[in-house]
């Protein structure tokens, strides 16, 4: 059986000549940025990636933090050519299954890609099997107890019948359909119809304001300028556009947005059931005419990026790294 890694060496001499140190039961595939990668993985994702951690555009460790986002089994071990203690918990915040920095060789590499192999394949020893208890004597009968005098209570009402809690905008941007604000919320918040007012605050909770609608905007227009899509556009949890940068001329937003918000919601709840209060869940669509980014932002609002191919091509990771940064600073403005 053949096994495929992908390596992405860069100016690492040792990774460019990798394959030779590897056997022929491993098939590598050699790739020139982390950007390609990325869309490798979603084609054809490969068991192993090897990757320097100083690459053009997209580091390694970047590209570690990107790839759990794809949802693929594929294991990355990465290389620093100097000791680096920072990096290394870096990486081991992102889930890297190895990671050499300093002093590293062929076969040190080689072993790490075999174990992940195994490990991946499920070929690990099974633990042994636990020796079966003997079963504890039955216990003795205990005599019927008397009966109880009969008495009449009220039945406490159903857990589906209490009331939804009224919240915030937290807890309203969160509902994952439409039912909930329709009837449930008889009443809409002025907050998100009208941000152009000004709106009690809330500790703790995004909300958009006029008083952080100007650097929300502004945020997003640098982001523009980086990565050159046609729009950005800010959205609440339902798909109502609130801020828009660019121009969103012959796309079909109204039909758009609210199929992304969907299936956020059910993304959003996951990541309520694990606990999750800061994942990001990213939604990618890459096309013939366009390229389509969808970005959560905690749970509250979601940030779309459409690029249209004939005018700008989009790189993943240069996507994803311009625009978390843009989304810490939005989170900080909607806070403030």
């Amino acid at each position: 059986m053949t096994n495929q890694i992908v390596v992405v060496a860069g100016d690492n001499e040792m990774l460019r000549t990798l394959s030779e140190h590897l056997g022929e039961h491993i098939r590598v595939k050699y790739i020139e940025s982390a950007n390609e990668v990325l869309w490798e993985v979603r084609s054809d994702p490969p068991e192993v990636i090897i990757a320097d951690t100083d690459l053009p555009e997209m580091s390694g460790l970047e590209l570690a933090e990107i790839l759990p986002n794809f949802d693929v089994p594929t294991r990355i071990i990465l290389c620093s050519r100097a000791e680096n203690m920072a990096a290394a918990k870096e990486a081991e915040a992102c889930g890297v299954y190895r990671f050499f920095h300093g002093s590293c060789s062929p076969e040190d590499i080689h072993t790490a890609v075999q174990e992940a192999i195994r490990e991946r394949t499920g070929s690990a020893p099974s633990p042994e099997p636990e020796a079966e208890e003997e079963p504890a004597p039955e216990p003795e009968p205990a005599p019927e107890p008397e009966p109880a005098p009969s008495v009449t209570t009220e039945r406490p009402p159903s857990r589906s019948r209490l009331a939804a809690r009224a919240g915030g905008l937290a807890a309203r941007t969160r509902a994952t359909a439409s039912e909930h604000r329709s009837s449930r919320r008889q009443h809409t918040d002025p907050e998100l119809e009208i941000p152009h007012h000004h709106h009690r605050r809330r500790s703790g909770t995004l909300v958009l304001t006029a008083e952080n609608l100007t650097p929300i905007r502004s945020i997003m227009s640098q982001l523009s300028q980086e990565l050159g899509p046609q729009c950005v556009l800010l959205t609440d949890r339902a798909g109502m556009v609130l801020v828009e940068v660019g121009t969103t001329d012959r796309l079909p937003v109204m039909i758009l947005l609210p199929l992304l918000s969907t299936s956020f919601a059910s993304s959003g709840e996951v990541a309520r059931q694990l606990g999750e209060e800061d994942a990001t869940t990213l939604y990618i669509h890459e096309g013939v005419n366009y390229d389509l980014y969808c970005f959560d932002i905690a749970q509250n609002f979601l940030l779309v990026l459409v690029f249209n191919k004939k005018v700008a091509s989009s790189k993943i990771g240069a996507v994803w790294v311009n625009t978390k940064r843009a989304i810490r600073e939005l989170q900080e403005a909607l806070l403030s």
